[in-house]
């Protein structure tokens, strides 16, 4: 595997003793299920990495989703809040001119402000791809990656080894035309992308016919430097030795700093355009059991394999938290390519698709581990209620930094389950799950955990083409009531539209009620209003593109000085690549994005 060399990353000017406050690593995986880890039981994964510090730490089996769709996911783990309260849409689309609205605080503005911590970030961000909304100015010293869902446009893969071509034809002849039903059409339909605007504001006007959202780009960000864009369209086939190459020398150059690392892999989430819409890197490609999406996930083990190795040649390893879970669960309607919800069937919805969109357990209830050596036992595990909104709330505790006071904040302080302090004991009482399914115009209370106790006042399957807003939705009153600890799969509920008739879940079905008129009648929608448009933007002009006039291609002799920064990515490197080892050219392009890419 080649190096990778990135310019020199600068210190932050507020610095503090490494010894006085923990680094964090966060990995956040996209559309990872819970049943598709090893750690987790899946019979054919490869994740020895992810397998090794999840026994070394503790793993959490009731870890659940700020939302059940990427950005609504996103907005709650960066601002420890119900992600309603801030008027975003559950998915962004990629060529709108809003997005996070900047009066809120993100947990990277608040270690670095209130802390000094050196903040980097790789992979998808997905609140908001304009420069004003990019990670760069929302807290991040550092940023690589794409800056939405790696599906919202087409990328590029480059060839292999003659062999690793022959091993995958088959798998790419034989793979149907999924791609037939798009996933803007999917998220249109279900709602997605709807947001709450400030009155006289469309969301969507500004989305068609942008070029912007033709290919994916990969975005650089560093302080004092402008905002680059180092691919359009994005390589997937070296993405990931990119991702490494940045978070391993974030990590050296900042080692005598507390930082924070917040990975959120575009990996697993499926493609528009690759064969069986999924990627890896040519070293992980025909690699294991479970076809392109097992090496997908094999592929992102080995990058969190290799910051681990980081951190214990720094000998940082004791003086840094890390944690791993999923932005939602597995795409089931794109069938292999997506990931496994295991044992989270939903098993009474009555139907199969009761992944990612959904509120069953299967879409909302994450794989996830703590590891910090030295603090966290090892081979322990907790069934404690924690959400991504607990992130904010946990990592300012344990930097010592007290929460802002101008805001609600629905997460709370994990440390004790964690850290086994205190009994170990999780401070949810309710957590609510905002969904989709009221047949209201947005996102409000559809099902909340109590102790042992789920509840849902609607259903409706996951994103998909029986997901549209409005239909296939069943409604219950009182909701439908499961023991989650004994039936984790909801197969057999306790009662269906009626009070239940045991006196412990009738007790328990009258404090849900309660908690939920509670949360009804206090709970503060926020809305957006845009930044005003920058130079060079405008109607049509929101999308990420680093050349208009060359139909948003930067690949090319101009760009040679930034692409320099990798080494790799570019055809010439490719090119010349290939010609040393002998091996054949590229095979003919076999789907209509590929044909596309080929003749543009």
């Amino acid at each position: 595997m080649k190096t990778l060399f990135f310019p020199c990353l600068l210190l932050s000017s507020t610095t503090a003793a490494a010894d006085q406050k923990p680094n964090f690593i966060f990995i956040f995986m996209d559309d990872l299920g819970y049943g598709d880890v090893g750690f987790n039981g899946h019979p054919t994964t490869k994740t020895p990495n992810l397998d090794q510090l999840a026994f070394g730490g503790k793993i959490l089996t009731s870890w659940y989703s700020g939302c059940n769709v990427c950005t609504g996911s996103r907005t709650s783990l960066m601002t420890g809040r119900q992600f309603p309260r801030t008027g975003m849409p559950g998915v962004l689309p990629s060529t709108v001119n809003f997005g996070l609205p900047l009066n809120e605080t993100t947990i990277a503005e608040q270690l670095k402000v209130s802390a000094g911590y050196a903040t980097g970030m790789v992979g998808k961000w997905h609140l908001g791809q304009r420069e004003i909304y990019l990670p760069g100015n929302r807290g991040f010293d550092y940023y690589l990656g794409i800056p939405y869902s790696d599906d919202m446009g087409d990328g590029v893969e480059s060839s292999c080894s003659a062999e690793q071509q022959e091993e995958g034809k088959e798998a790419e002849m034989s793979w149907s035309d999924v791609d037939t039903f798009s996933s803007e059409e999917m998220y249109r339909a279900g709602g997605f992308f709807e947001a709450l605007m400030t009155e006289g504001v469309d969301p969507l006007e500004t989305n068609d016919d942008d070029l912007g959202g033709k290919w994916l780009p990969l975005v650089y960000q560093a302080p004092n430097q402008p905002t680059r864009i180092l691919e359009q369209p994005l390589e997937f086939t070296t993405l990931a030795q990119k991702y490494n190459a940045f978070a391993l020398k974030f990590v050296e150059e900042h080692k005598d700093q507390p930082f924070f690392l917040y990975m959120p892999l575009s990996h697993v989430h499926t493609t528009s355009n690759t064969a069986e819409l999924q990627y890896s890197g040519c070293n992980f490609k025909g690699t294991t059991k479970r076809g392109r999406f097992g090496d997908a996930l094999a592929e992102s083990d080995w990058i969190v394999g290799n910051v681990m190795q980081k951190l214990k040649d720094l000998n940082l390893e004791e003086d840094t938290l890390v944690l791993f879970t999923s932005d939602n669960g597995p795409w089931m309607i794109r069938g292999l390519s997506a990931g496994s919800h295991g044992l989270f069937t939903g098993r009474y919805a009555g139907y199969w698709n009761t992944g990612k969109g959904s509120n069953w357990e299967g879409g909302i209830r994450m794989p996830a581990f703590a590891y910090w050596k030295g603090k966290i036992a090892p081979m322990s595990r907790s069934a404690e209620i924690v959400s991504s909104m607990d992130v904010f709330p946990t990592l300012s505790a344990l930097a010592d930094i007290p929460l802002p006071t101008n805001r609600v904040y629905d997460g709370l302080d994990m440390s004790n389950v964690l850290l086994g302090k205190n009994g170990g004991k999780s401070d949810h009482d309710f957590l609510f799950f905002y969904g989709y399914c009221s047949g209201e115009p947005y996102w409000t209370i559809s099902s909340v955990r109590h102790g042992k106790y789920k509840a849902h006042w609607c259903t409706m399957p996951g994103l998909g083409l029986g997901h549209i807003k409005g239909e296939n939705i069943t409604q219950y009153d009182p909701p439908l009531l499961f023991n989650i600890d004994k039936d984790p799969s909801e197969a057999y509920p306790i009662s269906f539209n009626e009070m239940p008739t045991q006196p412990e879940d009738a007790a328990a079905m009258q404090r849900i009620l309660k908690a939920y008129a509670m949360e009804k009648a206090t709970f503060e929608y926020g809305r957006i209003t845009p930044e005003p448009d920058q130079p060079g933007e405008g109607p049509g002009k929101y999308g990420v593109c680093c050349d208009r006039s060359n139909d948003c291609h930067c690949n090319n002799n101009e760009e040679k000085d930034i692409l320099g920064i990798f080494n790799l990515g570019t055809k010439e490197h490719h090119d010349r690549y290939h010609k040393i080892l002998g091996e054949k050219e590229p095979m003919p392009p076999r789907t209509r994005a590929q044909k596309r890419l080929q003749n543009s």
